[in-house]
């Protein structure tokens, strides 16, 4: 089984639902390299897919800097 069958990938919808964000947003966080959003792991067709593992450590890593500022 190859490394890409074995990642779950998210379509971009479901990543804006999972932050209660739109699209739009989702394009600026990519855009943002302060915030080190992940990209996304594969573009099919124009549609966007996410590593969900990578986006796990994105939430952690937004979880310390709450925490550091705080």
């Amino acid at each position: 089984m190859s490394d890409i069958q074995q990642r779950k990938l998210l379509p971009g919808p479901i990543v804006d639902e999972r932050y209660g964000i739109c699209a739009r947003t989702r394009a600026r966080w990519k855009r943002d390299p302060k915030l080190n959003f992940p990209q996304p792991a594969v573009v099919i067709k124009g549609r966007e897919y996410y590593d969900e593992d990578h986006l796990i450590v994105f939430e952690r890593t937004q979880a310390v800097r709450r925490t550091a500022a705080a």
